[in-house]
C-alpha cells in the first residue's frame, strides 16, 4: 500500500474511520484567502464575480475526457497558456481546479486498470525485455501524462507522479504552494506503508508529523489548509495507535514497547522538544513506559474527543 494508501487512509484505514486523497504521495507567505472565495474577488460594489481566467480554465477542464490520462497534458498546457504572467495567489487558484482534474482521473485510470483482464504482471519485471511492447506503451502512455505504474505486494496499481507536478507547475504558483507541494513529492517517493506494515523510519515518521504541525500553524488560510490538517491528523494517529503490523507493543500480554515506536518518540522528545506533537506524545509514552494501560487508553480516548486523531483501536 504506499504513499497513495496513506493518502486513501486519511479517508478510510483499519485503525481509523473516515478521514484524505492526494496523492496526494503538500508560496511568498499567501495572504489570507479563508475570507474570500479562492477563485472568485470582489468589486468595489461588493459584487462577487469570477475571475475570466479561472472561468476560461474550468470551462477547459470541463470540455476534457475524464478517463483519458491525455487529459493531464492538456490541462497542463493550458494553465501555462492561461496563467503565464498572472499573480501566484490567482495562479494558485488554477492550480486547484487542476488538482481536482488529476485526483479525479487518477480513480477513474486506477479503477479501469484494476477491473482489467490484461495481466500486468510483467511491468514489475527488471528485464524490459521480457515486457510485451503493448504493456510498454501503455505504461510509456502514463509517465508522459503525469501517471505511473507501482505496486504493492505484487500488485499493480496507477497513481500520480508528482515530478509532473514539478515540472510543470512550481514556476507559476506561490513559495507556500510549492513547499507544500514538495512535501507532497518527497512523501510519494518514499512511500508509506505495504498492505501490513510501515515502511518508512521511526524518524521519518515523526518529521511528517511535526512539518504538517507547522506548515498548518504558519499557514491557516492556506487553500489546502483542510488536505494538510488531514494529514496531520492521520499521521499523528499512527504515531500514537500504530499501524497493523507495525504495532505499539512487541508483546501485547507484557505491554513490551516496539522499539519503533521507543525510537520515534525518543528522537520525537529530543529534536522536537517543544512542538506540539512533543507535547501529545510525552504524557501517553510515559504511560506507555509505565505500562499504565488503562492511562494510556484515557488519552488516545481524550484526543479522539477533541479531534486531534482518528478513533483508535488499541
Amino acid at each position: 500500500m504506499k504513499y497513495k494508501c496513506l493518502i486513501s487512509n486519511v479517508l478510510c484505514f483499519s485503525f481509523f474511520v473516515v478521514g484524505l486523497l492526494s496523492c496526494g504521495k503538500l508560496n511568498d507567505k499567501v495572504a489570507p484567502v479563508a475570507s474570500k472565495d479562492a477563485f472568485h474577488l470582489t468589486d468595489t460594489l461588493t459584487r462577487v464575480y469570477e475571475n475570466p481566467k479561472i472561468t476560461e480554465f474550468k470551462l477547459f477542464i470541463a470540455q476534457l475526457d475524464s478517463s483519458s490520462a491525455v487529459s493531464v497534458t492538456k490541462a497542463a498546457e493550458k494553465y501555462k497558456q492561461i496563467f503565464t504572467g498572472q499573480s501566484t495567489l490567482l495562479c494558485d487558484s488554477g492550480f486547484v481546479l487542476f488538482q481536482v482534474l488529476y485526483d479525479s482521473l487518477e480513480l477513474n485510470l486506477s479503477n479501469v486498470h484494476q477491473n482489467d483482464t490484461v495481466n500486468y504482471e510483467p511491468l514489475l519485471l527488471k528485464n524490459e525485455a521480457a515486457i510485451p511492447q503493448k504493456l510498454k506503451d501503455y505504461r510509456n502512455n502514463l509517465r508522459l501524462n503525469g501517471f505511473k505504474i507501482s505496486s504493492s505486494d505484487g500488485v499493480t496499481y496507477v497513481e500520480q507522479d508528482r515530478n509532473f507536478i514539478a515540472r510543470n507547475f512550481y514556476s507559476f504558483v506561490t513559495s507556500v504552494m510549492k513547499e507544500y507541494l514538495t512535501e507532497l513529492q518527497k512523501e510519494n517517493k518514499e512511500g508509506f506503508a505495504n498492505e501490513t506494515s510501515i515502511t518508512i523510519s521511526p524518524k521519518q515518521l515523526v518529521d511528517r508529523n511535526v512539518w504538517y504541525e507547522k506548515f498548518v500553524y504558519e499557514n491557516p488560510a492556506f487553500v489546502f489548509a483542510k488536505n494538510c490538517k488531514d494529514y496531520q491528523k492521520a499521521y499523528l494517529s499512527y504515531l500514537l495507535s500504530g499501524y497493523q503490523n507495525t504495532r505499539i507493543y512487541v508483546n501485547e500480554d507484557t505491554k513490551e514497547l516496539s522499539s519503533y515506536y521507543v525510537n520515534a518518540y525518543n528522537y520525537l522528545l529530543s529534536k522536537y522538544t517543544d512542538s506540539q506533537t512533543a507535547q501529545l506524545v510525552s504524557p501517553y509514552y510515559e504511560a506507555l513506559k509505565q505500562k499504565q494501560t488503562a492511562t494510556a487508553q484515557s488519552i488516545l480516548k481524550n484526543y479522539h474527543i477533541k479531534g486531534l486523531i482518528y478513533g483508535a483501536k488499541h
